[in-house]
């Protein structure tokens, strides 16, 4: 018994390691909410509000929520962008 003990014991404590981990690992988001686009980029409201009824922010609505699409989010940023100004330099 105390055998499996000693062979189980330093198992459980990495198996309990690995757990711990994994919890602080976040999954890629694929969509954006309100608050994420206020907390990122300083967007209020009133900007949401009207990027979204004129057509500049792609999104789904479920009930009341929005959920706008992290790729075509990010695509606009980069074709919005002067990034390309840096490569010349």
């Amino acid at each position: 018994m105390k055998e499996t003990n000693e062979i189980i014991t330093p198992i459980i404590k990495l198996l309990e390691e690995l757990k711990s981990k994994m919890e602080t690992i976040e999954t890629p988001k694929r969509f954006y909410r309100n608050k994420h686009l206020k907390m990122h980029y300083g967007l209020s409201d009133n900007t949401i509000i009207s990027y979204r009824d004129n057509n500049i922010l792609p999104f789904t609505k479920l009930g009341e929520i929005y959920f706008y699409p992290v790729d075509k989010i990010d695509e606009i940023l980069n074709n919005n962008s002067n990034f390309s100004l840096l490569k010349r330099i």
